[in-house]
């Protein structure tokens, strides 16, 4: 394997050049005979593709992959993973949480090496995440809590472990990560959910000028997820009005008229 040119062709689909990423790996796919060369970068493709919405097209190429490597060789729980987080991106979580269950009863031992321990924390979050879009809050929040600390990819950790927190009403504790989660230099939409739950969380406190402050900013995150923009600004109302906010009340009852009408975002 070719790995300076591997490593540039994956710092070229970092840089948005997924495309030409993708072809080039094609080229570096054709020069390699290597089982584990050939489904390395198949699996790159597949990201690539997968970067792109070609989902039937990733699953393909992960498909290749793990055919090339066989379920007994060390690197096929990476392959699997890959095909679990299609699942994920179709929300199929079900789908998704049966892979990742499978991968780690079957590799366990494979994954508690040092060399896949990387992969082992991945499954895990993904397993976490999974459990929490199927509203399994119980079992998600340990999951999650045991990835507490780990950099890679912490926001959405934290993210997904405040929703649990959030759900099971344990409110101090959802504020405590909601908390760290908005410490780091994190996504709009993890920072969006945040606001949100926080705000709700004051709000039933009482707390209304703190609660104000954390709707208004997750208002004004470019990405909101799934979380609904119209009870978002009617809490708005309802906290200004709290408030005797006069000003802002018509300013945000004004806001959750054009929602409702579909002429605001």
């Amino acid at each position: 394997m070719n790995w300076q040119r591997y490593n540039e062709l994956v710092a070229l689909g970092d840089s948005g050049r997924i495309e030409e990423s993708i072809a080039g790996f094609f080229g570096l796919c054709v020069a390699n005979e290597d089982p584990l060369s050939r489904a390395v970068v198949l699996m790159a493709i597949a990201n690539g593709l997968r970067q792109l919405k070609r989902v039937a097209d990733a699953r393909h190429k992960i498909a290749e992959a793990c055919e090339l490597l066989g379920p007994k060789h060390e690197y096929y729980p990476r392959a699997a993973f890959q095909a679990a987080l299609l699942d994920m991106d179709d929300e199929n979580w079900k789908g998704a949480l049966k892979k990742l269950d499978d991968i780690l009863e079957k590799y366990e031992t494979v994954l508690r090496t040092e060399d896949h321990r990387d992969l082992l924390e991945e499954v895990q979050r993904r397993r976490g995440m999974a459990l929490t879009e199927l509203e399994r809050f119980r079992e998600a929040r340990p999951v999650l809590e045991s990835l507490r600390l780990v950099e890679y990819d912490r926001a959405a950790t934290l993210c997904y472990l405040g929703v649990c927190d959030f759900e099971l009403k344990d409110h101090d504790a959802a504020m405590e990560v909601y908390d760290e989660l908005l410490a780091l230099d994190s996504d709009s939409v993890f920072r969006a959910y945040a606001n949100y739950h926080k705000g709700a969380i004051l709000f039933q406190r009482g707390q209304l000028a703190r609660a104000k402050s954390e709707f208004e900013q997750c208002l004004a995150c470019p990405d909101r997820g799934d979380i609904p923009v119209e009870n978002l600004v009617e809490l708005l109302v309802d906290t200004c009005k709290g408030l005797n906010l006069t000003g802002d009340v018509a300013r945000y009852a004004e806001l959750l008229k054009k929602v409702r009408s579909g002429m605001a975002p």
